[in-house]
């Protein structure tokens, strides 16, 4: 009773209030201004006033309600990016770019519409729920009323109370039918565990976000390993690195590496076709390519995976992976083939584009992962565009671990990256490390311990800074990735 007379005091003595501020939330809730600022943790007890531009996202086990002046709100759920586009007088836009929002608009109230990167939401007078995930398809569920819902096609139909519809990314929206499901409970996130976990590759990057998710997966790492090493900069790096299984038949691997003035992290996850064994091994071992005339028992579906240095992001997206025979009959084996692999780049003003993924820089189809294949591929999103322009050199000498390669596409964007494998002592390894180290007594196996791999990216879109991951052999050779 007291919430409710609360509201009716709202109502009657600010008329002039802002049309939208967020009224309650908990959790971990950022907001933006624009673009090019940084990212702000919502605190405190007062209620944050919203303009038109602002961007908000949650996080795990968070949510936040959003009001406006006329007694119309919306709720996001966990795991979710949303923008509050633009708000007049006589309409309110507001943009979710994944994950998922229930808004209950006001009969007789402005125009309001919800967009999604696959469809357009227009309602006078609602209770509705609007979902996205980070593929760009979307789902509209009416509890109430009525929703005008168009795709990117300019398709449009009206759904109704207790209908849904869903609009594939890129594609014709469906038929309107009757929705079995009840409201979705918004203090969850959007779609399957897989899904969530997808999620948060992608999208978790602030530097406290993802220290938080470190301390807590490391309590059940399967592997993990702590050590101070030196990369080829000079620069002591602090290296932090551990495997855990999300899901059965999933595990994911994170590097995270503190330098005096610097934080950066890589993640990979990686989804097999079936429940994993015990031996992380058994599956590895036969991931990518299977000698024999039978398909592996597991094999990948996807892959995603980002490297950050919490403002600036490179993405990796494969999906419907399977095992492909190569058609030899003196040397038969299995191939990795993914229907799909794309390659993305994000700073700031990119980050919310695709889903999170960041700006597409090439995508390739029916990719042979074994052969370096695939069917077709397309760069910057679009067919017919013309393949980057490629540098690549080897700058300490061609007999030492230390490459560097960049594409400038067609319409100036461009990104570098430049590799090395090196000692923990900073030193370069080279072609004759190992005959020498052999000599002295040391096993392959001894020497790869010692080794680490560093991947620097820098891109037109970065600002001037850099992506700058180191990652030791020696826990990638434990959990089966790496084989000599």
């Amino acid at each position: 009773m007291r919430y409710l007379f609360s509201l009716i005091l709202l109502a009657v003595f600010c008329p002039g209030l802002h049309a939208a501020y967020i009224y309650s939330w908990r959790g971990e809730v950022d907001l933006r201004k624009t673009p090019d600022s940084g990212w702000e943790r919502v605190s405190g007890d007062e209620k944050l006033k919203l303009s038109g531009g602002e961007e908000m996202r949650t996080g795990r086990a968070s949510t936040v309600e959003i009001y406006m002046e006329d007694g119309s709100r919306i709720k996001v759920a966990p795991l979710s990016s949303f923008k509050m586009a633009a708000e007049t007088n006589e309409s309110v836009s507001v943009g979710l770019y994944f994950g998922r929002v229930r808004s209950w608009v006001k009969k007789f109230s402005r125009k309001f519409e919800v967009r999604t990167p696959s469809a357009v939401c227009a309602v006078r007078g609602t209770d509705f729920m609007v979902s996205a995930d980070a593929e760009g398809n979307s789902r509209v569920e009416v509890y109430e009323g009525s929703v005008l819902t168009g795709d990117s096609k300019g398709n449009s139909s009206l759904v109704r109370e207790g209908q849904f519809s869903e609009i594939p990314a890129g594609g014709r929206m469906k038929d309107p039918g009757a929705n079995p499901n009840e409201p979705s409970d918004m203090n969850s996130a959007v779609g399957s565990p897989s899904q969530i976990a997808r999620n948060e590759i992608y999208n978790e990057i602030s530097k406290e976000d993802v220290i938080a998710r470190a301390q807590e997966e490391m309590q059940s790492a399967e592997y993990q390993m702590r050590k101070t090493a030196v990369d080829a900069f000079g620069n002591r790096v602090r290296m932090e690195e551990y495997t855990i299984r999300p899901e059965a038949n999933q595990f994911k691997y994170v590097v995270l590496n503190t330098r005096e003035n610097r934080f950066d992290f890589g993640k990979i996850l990686f989804t097999f076709n079936a429940a994993l064994p015990t031996d992380l091994s058994q599956a590895t071992a036969g991931m990518i390519t299977s000698p024999g005339s039978a398909a592996p028992a597991w094999y990948l579906t996807a892959m995603n995976s980002v490297m950050s240095n919490t403002q600036d992001k490179v993405t990796e997206d494969a999906l419907g992976g399977s095992m492909v025979s190569n058609g030899s009959i003196t040397s038969p084996a299995y191939n990795l083939v993914f229907s799909s692999y794309k390659f993305y780049a994000a700073g700031p003003a990119e980050a919310n584009l695709n889903g999170g993924l960041g700006k597409e820089m090439w995508a390739k189809t029916n990719y042979n992962v074994a052969t370096n294949q695939q069917t077709g591929i397309t760069y910057l999103g679009a067919a017919g565009t013309p393949a980057p322009t490629i540098e690549s050199s080897q700058p300490s000498g061609s007999d030492v671990f230390h490459t560097y390669a960049k594409n400038t596409y067609s319409d100036t964007t461009w990104i570098a990256a430049e590799d090395f494998v090196l000692f923990d002592d900073g030193d370069l390894l080279s072609t004759g490390d190992f005959g020498a180290g052999l000599g002295g007594g040391e096993t392959v196996d001894q020497i790869t311990d010692r080794l680490n791999f560093q991947r620097v990216y820098t891109s037109s879109l970065f600002g001037g800074r850099t992506i700058d991951v180191m990652y030791s052999a020696k826990l990638l050779k434990d959990a089966g990735l790496l084989r000599f």
